[in-house]
This record gives structure tokens, sequence and C-alpha cells, in this order.
């Protein structure tokens, strides 16, 4: 069993003499949407990365829903939806071709698999574009295959490292909408530079400078 979503215990992350994380011991509670703010360099995409396992800490522990991130990590990205500055889209492939790539790659049923492609093309609103190969689809339009893809496995805990980036005002409303939907379903932790237009969806921000947390705030 486990008490957290996210358990980080005295992180750091060294690349060669710049210390980009510094001994960093945060929890976040089981449906906490949690707002990752800070200046560029303060740490807080390595933050991200490392518990969505996409990079290693140099010293500390991390769990992810009880499971360590270096010792299981197969089953931490089972349970995490991971999007980065880096879309993980096949440029030769559709946009549902990709979703039921990744959808296969985490042992979906092909019944279920169906439901759950057609429900997140329908969320980010890309039904005009399903059969469109990736490399065809403009920056915000792959971002938004990109969101899709990180619901495809119905994650418990979503990785959002600056998600609205290249989004029209529309497209981050409608994201923002389903996002609120999810509140006390699902853990977030959403990096972003447009705060003000998601008030009322965290319940906790988190500010980094210099690689340590200088502010941990709970919303009321």
């Amino acid at each position: 069993m486990y008490d957290y979503a996210v358990e980080c215990k005295d992180v750091s992350k060294q690349y060669g003499p710049l210390r980009a994380l510094r001994g960093v011991t945060i929890n976040i509670e089981i449906g906490d949407i949690v707002a990752v703010s800070g200046h560029n360099g303060a740490g807080k995409s390595t933050f991200l990365k490392i518990v969505g396992t996409h990079i290693s800490s140099s010293s500390g522990n991390v769990k992810v829903l009880g499971n360590d991130t270096t010792k299981d990590r197969a089953k931490v990205r089972r349970d995490i939806g991971f999007l980065g500055h880096t879309s993980f889209m096949y440029d030769e492939l559709t946009v549902e071709e990709n979703l039921r790539f990744y959808g296969v790659m985490f042992s979906i049923n092909r019944p279920t698999l169906d439901k759950r492609i057609k429900e997140v093309i329908e969320y980010v609103n890309l039904e005009r574009y399903r059969h469109t190969a990736a490399k065809k689809l403009s920056h915000g339009l792959r971002k938004r295959a990109d969101i899709a893809r990180v619901f495809t496995h119905s994650p418990k805990v979503l990785i959002l490292d600056e998600p609205f980036s290249g989004l029209d005002e529309k497209s981050i409303k409608l994201l923002i909408d389903g996002f609120r939907s999810q509140i006390g379903k699902i853990t977030m932790l959403i990096s972003s530079h447009s705060f003000e237009m998601m008030n009322s969806v965290f319940n906790r921000t988190l500010m980094f400078s210099e690689g340590k947390i200088l502010k941990n705030d709970r919303v009321t």
C-alpha cells in the first residue's frame, strides 16, 4: 500500500558542475493537482522528468504510487502519463495509429482500446485529424495529439511539462475544462506559463528556485 501519489526524499540531480536539483523532499497526495512553477533553470523540468522516469536522479529516492522509479520503472510507467517538450508521436503514423500503438504497448485489449481512442480523440477535439499522419500536423495539433496519447492508458498520475505551449486560447480552454473534469480522479503535476487560466483547477502550488522548492502552498 502507499500513502502518497508521489514521494521524493532528498532528491538531487547533477549535470557535470551544474546542480539542477538540491535535496528536494516533497510528498504529493493522491488527487492533488499541482502547479509547478519557477524561472527557466529553476529545476522544475528536471523534477518532472525524474518523477516521470525520463531521467534518473543523482541521489535520493522517488516513489510513484509506492513503486520506486528506479527499481520498479516498468510499473511506474504503467501508472503515469508524461508530456514533455519533445513529441512522442511517430511521424509516419496517423493520430489513431499512434494512439493504438501506445495502447497495445500498455496491453489494453482491443474493445477497451477502441473505446478509449474514440474518447481521447474527442477530448482533444481531433476528430478531423484522426487519420492524418503526425508529420503533417501543425505544432498545436501535434501537441493536442500528444496530450491524447498520455490519456490513452488511463494513467493515475499525469505529469505535464508546458502542455499549453503552441496552443491557441480556444485549445487551452478546452484542455483546462478537461483537467477540471478530472479533479478528484487523478493526480496531476503541471508546469505552465498559463496559470492565471487555471486557478480554479489547482489545489496546490510548488515554486522552484535554484534547484530547491522555494514555496509549497496549498490553495484553499
